[in-house]
């Protein structure tokens, strides 16, 4: 059986290109379900499929962008999920057969994650991992997460593939002309936040052309000992007689593709507006580059010398720690579970200037979501890396499911009777562990 991060190691594989405009193409109109074409079309979805294969695509994406049951409820399809995912993964296996890998394609669900929203954690991860149970038992090599702008959003949707199989999984994400995403997530950032989550691969997909997509992986190499992952459109698009056209040649898109081999990518195809002519002027372009092995690992976390925020049990001086079990109207805010009044310490936090924040909120009354809740909150205010220091592992997982960023740890040696428990968890989420005695 081929490997295809072994096969990666080496040289970089070619992806296919955009499914949307190539069914358009086929006959689709506007307002349709693609997903809907591989059970009512399914000869014209093979036909793509083996398009791309043909073209060169050492890899091709299964017709399953829009697939989870969020997206597909507003066409009705709801219940129809499974079979939808599963029918575009059996088709794609059928035509690359065991010469090729088939990646599954999963969007985002179109809503934003809470409080913006109405989106939750586990709305989210459900809603994934319903959709990935259906790509996995078609018999995909690699789970792909694509045109995610919400980092929040994409670790459930990691989180999720990786409770239910072991096959490689790819995080692209989609990033806005100021170098971040609509959420304002670096590139940086999220190659470390996702490294750390055990993404196999991560990179960036849609967002523009080449030529700026190039910009953002050249940051994301910085993160160091990954995989990268390019998929830009064929330029910017335009509205031509009312139609949206993506105006570069061929020519001008496969010319990137060396740039792109300099940092590291180690998968690289089309998204908006490319066809197989697209993926074939990349492989031809491609061939006889040298290909740079990725960075290695340069992340270390530096705990001395930080100016620590000290918000244990959310104490209102900024300066000392207070013990919510001696503190009457700080246990009544977490009982009660008054998170304005964490809004209000956020925006403290926020205009401090501080490198980290240290939380711990436990207490004997308080719910084992007090955590959850309390780091929620303070991260849509503070950016800065939070050190979580708590001795029930329940609340540690409920924390770190929500916290966007990588976190950091802290456990007693001495005094925690779950330091297992804890440590379990920590590594789950890609946490750096933390001995008590170095705060």
């Amino acid at each position: 059986m081929r490997n295809f991060i072994r096969e990666t190691k080496n040289k970089c594989l070619i992806y296919d290109g955009s499914k949307g405009y190539m069914l358009q193409k086929a006959g689709m109109k506007g307002g349709e379900c693609p997903e809907l074409w591989n059970a009512d079309h399914s000869d014209e979805v093979r036909e793509i499929y083996a398009m791309y294969r043909d073209a060169g695509s050492d890899v091709i994406q299964t017709n399953t962008f829009q697939g989870n049951r969020l997206v597909l409820e507003k066409y009705s399809l709801g219940d129809r999920v499974y079979e939808l995912n599963h029918k575009a993964a059996v088709l794609a296996r059928e035509v690359m057969g065991t010469k090729g890998y088939v990646a599954a394609s999963i969007g985002p669900t179109g809503q934003l994650m809470e409080p913006s929203g109405e989106l939750t954690f586990q709305m989210a991860y459900d809603v994934f991992k319903e959709q990935v149970q259906a790509v996995v038992d078609g018999d995909v090599d690699i789970i792909n997460f694509e045109t995610f702008t919400d980092l929040s959003e994409l670790r459930a949707a990691l989180l999720a593939a990786k409770d239910i199989t072991d096959i490689p999984i790819i995080c692209n994400i989609a990033f806005e002309f100021n170098g971040k995403t609509l959420m304002g997530t670096s590139p940086y950032i999220a190659g470390v936040v996702l490294k750390s989550l055990g993404a196999d691969m991560i990179g960036a997909n849609c967002s523009f052309g080449p030529e700026h997509m190039i910009k953002v992986i050249q940051e994301m190499s910085q993160a160091g000992g990954i995989y990268l992952c390019a998929k830009p459109n064929a330029g910017l698009p335009e509205v031509i007689d009312g139609q949206v056209v993506y105006s570069q040649s061929i020519k001008e898109f496969a010319q990137f593709a060396g740039e792109f081999a300099k940092y590291g990518v180690k998968l690289i195809g089309g998204c908006c507006g490319t066809t197989p002519e697209y993926i074939k002027a990349l492989k031809s372009a491609l061939a006889g580059t040298e290909i740079t092995t990725a960075n290695a690992e340069t992340i270390q976390l530096i705990t001395s010398g930080v100016k620590v925020m000290n918000v244990e049990q959310l104490g209102r001086d900024n300066t000392s720690r207070v013990n919510a079990a001696d503190d009457s109207e700080l246990r009544s805010i977490l009982e009660q579970g008054n998170y304005d009044e964490i809004d209000d310490v956020a925006l403290e936090i926020a205009s401090g200037g501080y490198d980290a924040v240290y939380i711990n909120v436990d207490c004997a009354d308080c719910d084992e979501s007090a955590l959850m809740n309390v780091i929620n909150r303070i991260q849509w205010y503070v950016k800065e890396p939070f050190v979580i220091e708590t001795a029930n592992p329940a609340a540690l997982d409920k924390a770190l499911r929500v916290y966007r960023g990588k976190a950091g740890v802290v456990v007693d040696g001495n005094g925690s009777g779950n330091i297992t428990e804890l440590l379990e968890v920590a590594r789950k989420y890609g946490s750096t562990v933390i001995r008590k005695n170095q705060i």
